[in-house]
């Protein structure tokens, strides 16, 4: 027989102190009961219950089997709750954090998408920088774009972005282009601001080195936009992603300052707190974004740049 429901009837009987009981609770035949506890005592080959003509007592053995079959039990109910909820419709508000110009740029698009195949669902898009650090019980999921986060979320990583060094061409026609990183500290550099330390950019050198460039700027801060739109102006160089100067080099407003320089790309992850999984909101939205990035990764690129 059937391990499971020979513990399943055995808890009943101990659970509803007799047989009777047992089988109006498992919608059974009280003579199955009876077959499903004697086939478990013949395997175990003890006796885990004491039969009196008024009750039914579990023996000493019995309630050491009955604590951990009642275990089994519960756990087998909760993964069976488990998988239904998995399978249940999207519903509720989903709250996504997300670094502020991936989110106005790239995130908000998709965003759009996934609410229209998904009606049971409102989303609230927060933007703003160190997302990674903000996943608690307030956030459901986050967007991460440069370090990995923290080994305590799980996390699913969906692209590689490309950091460009770009200047507007009047800028370089009168500054020059930089021909090496040593190059960059004379001339005038667009910072993104971070929260702590000063202004300062890491890049990759053509030998895999990485360096450190903390040249003075005119300008710092914590607006990606902001620094696009100051590079267009003339203003100096700035260290920006594709996804956010895409349109301007298409028109020629901005282009490559050091060409040369190897790629410099920085992961793309969503993240959320273990507990969070579970959640039907939370699983369909990454499955989303994992699925837009990697059925159509070129696709996703020009919708960023359109």
């Amino acid at each position: 027989m059937d391990r499971l429901s020979e513990m399943e009837a055995f808890a009943a009987v101990v659970d509803q102190g007799g047989f009777t009981g047992a089988a109006q609770k498992l919608g059974i035949s009280k003579s199955a009961v009876s077959k499903h506890v004697s086939s478990l005592e013949a395997r175990l080959g003890a006796r885990l219950l004491n039969r009196t003509t008024r009750r039914v007592n579990p023996t000493d053995v019995g309630l050491v089997y009955y604590d951990r079959a009642r275990n089994v039990l519960n756990a087998a109910v909760q993964a069976d709750a488990a998988v239904l909820g998995m399978q249940a419709e999207p519903t509720g508000t989903l709250k996504v954090l997300a670094p502020a110009d991936f989110g106005t740029c790239v995130l908000a698009p998709l965003v759009a998408e996934y609410l229209e195949l998904n009606p049971g669902v409102d989303v609230n898009l927060v933007l703003g920088h160190d997302p990674c650090e903000a996943v608690n019980g307030d956030i459901d999921l986050s967007v991460c774009l440069g370090s990995k986060p923290d080994s305590t979320l799980r996390s699913h990583k969906l692209d590689t972005v490309t950091r460009l060094l770009v200047a507007s061409p009047d800028y370089l026609a009168r500054h020059g282009s930089p021909a090496r990183i040593e190059d960059l500290a004379q001339h005038s550099l667009l910072h993104q601001l971070e929260s702590g330390g000063d202004p300062s950019w890491t890049l990759v050198s053509a030998s895999g080195e990485a360096r450190v460039v903390r040249s003075r700027g005119r300008l710092a801060t914590n607006s990606g936009t902001c620094l696009k739109d100051s590079a267009i102006a003339g203003m100096g160089i700035a260290f920006l992603p594709d996804f956010l100067v895409g349109d301007a080099l298409a028109a020629g407003q901005l282009q490559s300052a050091m060409p040369t320089l190897p790629a410099q790309t920085a992961p793309l992850y969503v993240a959320h707190a273990p507990s969070h999984g579970s959640l039907p909101r939370v699983r369909s939205f990454v499955q989303f974004l994992v699925d837009a990035y990697v059925e159509a990764p070129q696709a996703q690129a020009d919708r960023a740049i359109a």
